[in-house]
């Protein structure tokens, strides 16, 4: 199953809000590379010639657009051909990925031109990630283009936080990390920061791509969920919300890395059932896409662990839509790369999800790929940082 690319998302590059500045409009038309000279502008967004012109001369004084004159073509005026400057302004997309710890700087195009990443142990502390933070960031901002400006760092995160102390909370991968103060730690630095689920991010992409209600569903190795009713409107809850991985669903369940029995994440997540179900081709911290690699062709579908797996997930998948009742349905992880496994998973959730007329429209494996994941948490920290260049 292929991953979207960034090259096919680009080639619309949606934006979140609907209004836009007129310069904001030319700007956006040059990236998209849907005009490329003051004339094109003029004809393809509507807009007065001379307003047209009034826009690029702005647009060049902020160093947004470059206009590149050629050769003359007959006795005519010279051509000029318009330029978006891509990395006038970029992003710091800080996100974790099995037991490390990545950075990457993403520009207006949504292309990654920095990336470092850290290791973190199990063992790791407020201290330890704390440390790993800034010295990835000050790694990472030597690959900053000249003359670009930073518009905003934001954390891409798993577990619990809360956004408005910048806290993070929990997370099962690293136990003894509690409370992490994120917005302390750059106290000296004058960008702003932020905190997003990076399930948030992934959705805000299939919602730019197909503008409906959906629930992502997440299943890995860790089991959680983000809806959204459009691409401006995901519901963000309180500060554990989605986390489905933690309910209760039995009595005698093991050991949770929550502190609690009996979790759902227990019998599904790949941190508890990925030996029984892979032997030795299981290593914990493996990334998931190695996993979902290791896992796609493997007929485990009599395993008694993955069956009790699909079982509980199809369960928790069908109690979340009558909560939520979205138009669709997509699920990502490891697991459902396997087409046996979806399969079994699709066919337990449709026969549990019927209720009265109210049926899921589409029910799909996530091609979301990693970059437009790390693309969904930049897109609004560059779209504000846009907004209040235009308006500086």
């Amino acid at each position: 199953m292929d991953k979207t690319p960034v090259s096919d998302f680009l080639a619309h590059l949606p934006v979140t809000r609907a209004v836009l500045d007129d310069r904001e409009r030319v700007f956006l038309a040059v990236l998209r590379g849907q005009v490329h000279s003051r004339s094109e502008a003029t004809r393809t967004l509507s807009i007065r010639s001379t307003t047209i012109s009034d826009h690029v001369a702005d647009l060049l004084e902020r160093r947004l657009l470059t206009e590149e004159i050629s050769a003359r073509a007959g006795r005519g005026r010279p051509l000029r051909t318009l330029h978006a400057c891509a990395e006038r302004l970029v992003t710091l997309v800080f996100q974790v990925i099995s037991q490390s710890v990545h950075v990457f700087m993403v520009n207006l195009s949504a292309e990654i031109i920095g990336h470092e990443k850290a290791e973190a142990s199990p063992e790791s502390d407020n201290e330890a990630l704390g440390a790993i933070f800034l010295r990835l960031y000050q790694t990472v901002m030597r690959a900053l283009p000249a003359g670009a400006d930073l518009a905003g760092i934001v954390f891409s995160l798993g577990g619990v936080f809360d956004r408005t102390t910048h806290r993070w909370i929990h997370t099962s991968r690293w136990p003894k990390m509690h409370n992490l103060d994120i917005q302390h730690l750059f106290s000296g630095e004058k960008h702003p920061i932020s905190l997003s689920r990076t399930l948030d991010n992934e959705l805000r992409i299939h919602m730019l791509l197909q503008r409906q209600s959906t629930l992502l569903l997440h299943w890995g190795y860790g089991v959680g969920f983000a809806f959204g009713q459009s691409s401006d409107r995901i519901v963000e809850g309180g500060s554990a919300f989605g986390e489905i991985g933690h309910w209760r669903v039995t009595d005698q369940g093991t050991s949770c890395h929550c502190g609690q029995t009996g979790c759902l994440e227990t019998l599904t997540a790949l941190w508890s059932i990925g030996t029984p179900i892979l032997g030795e081709d299981f290593r914990a911290g493996d990334e998931e896409e190695h996993i979902a690699q290791v896992l796609k062709d493997k007929d485990i579908t009599d395993n008694d662990a993955i069956q009790q797996a699909v079982e509980h997930m199809s369960t928790a998948a069908s109690n979340v839509c009558r909560v939520f009742f979205p138009d669709r349905l997509v699920v990502s992880g490891p697991f459902v790369q396997n087409q046996r496994i979806w399969q079994s998973f699709r066919e337990r959730f449709e026969q549990k999800n019927r209720f009265f007329s109210q049926e899921i429209q589409s029910l799909t494996v996530s091609q979301v790929s990693r970059d437009l994941g790390i693309y969904g948490a930049a897109l609004p920290i560059l779209e504000q940082g846009l907004a209040a260049l235009l308006l500086d």
